[in-house]
């Protein structure tokens, strides 16, 4: 049998288990690629901001939970969904079919394309004028998928692979490569801040982004319809007002409510 001071130590212990219990359960763990304005990125402090940091604090807030931010390089983001070390991921990760073999996805809150952008002075205006070119491409991103695919097709001679978009895009502005291929929105964001580039060719991807978790996780339910109701009455619209200074589009993914993405 239990002395009274065991069973005394076995009633805190629970206690405190409890309590880490209910601690952990509301938490949100975000990872989160930091180097990917107006998406995500650090302060000076150290703090996260961008258009999914808010989208995430709101969620949070809704569901009465408390966010916390990961620093996480982009492929990392994937393994650390999958293992559960997070809850879920941002980083304009775009929802496609073979991710969702092997994660699960929120709905989408913004509607993408993609884009390779190049020197100011550049004469390239369509993708047939890449040929003999060498472009770059951010490791594990859509622009690096899009160009892996189409490369031999356009005859461009070289891709090359980088870690953060902005080692990208300053050999671009340097002359090294000759464009860069990725995601529109966060590049014309980029392109605020460093000077000499613009947009050469806008390529239709009918990308969508959306908050990404482990498959089948139970949370993508709750935390969409909270995105539904933040769709519903403006808030997401405000986000993106905030970040892009324009409204969204109507009948794009950032003001219609839509499902939860399932694998074909």
């Amino acid at each position: 049998m239990l002395n009274r001071l065991g069973l005394m130590g076995m009633l805190i212990a629970t206690g405190l288990f409890a309590a880490a219990l209910a601690i952990a359960a509301d938490t949100i763990v975000v990872g989160a690629y930091p180097a990917n304005p107006p998406w995500e990125y650090k302060t000076a402090s150290g703090d996260f901001e961008g258009f999914e940091v808010d989208v995430v604090k709101e969620v949070a807030k809704r569901l009465n939970m408390k966010p916390e931010f990961q620093d996480m390089g982009f492929q990392a983001l994937f393994a650390a969904t999958s293992s559960g070390r997070i809850d879920f991921a941002i980083s304009s990760i775009s929802i496609t079919n073979d991710r969702l073999k092997n994660q699960s996805f929120t709905q989408p809150y913004y509607d993408s394309d993609g884009t390779v952008v190049g020197k100011a002075d550049s004469t390239i205006k369509s993708l047939d004028e890449l040929k003999g070119k060498t472009i770059g491409v951010i490791a594990g991103s859509t622009g690096e998928a899009w160009s892996k695919v189409n490369a031999e097709k356009l005859g461009i001679a070289e891709v090359k692979s980088y870690a953060a978009q902005q080692d990208l895009l300053m050999e671009v502005q340097n002359g090294r490569i000759e464009g860069g291929a990725g995601e529109l929105a966060g590049f014309q964001y980029a392109m605020t801040k460093i000077p000499g580039l613009k947009i050469l060719v806008r390529i239709p991807t009918g990308e969508r982004f959306a908050m990404m978790a482990k498959k089948d996780s139970p949370l993508v339910e709750k935390v969409s319809e909270t995105i539904s109701a933040m769709k519903a009455d403006g808030t997401m619209a405000a986000i993106h007002k905030k970040w892009f200074n324009v409204d969204p589009e109507p009948g794009t993914s950032t003001v219609k409510s839509l499902p939860v993405p399932k694998a074909e």
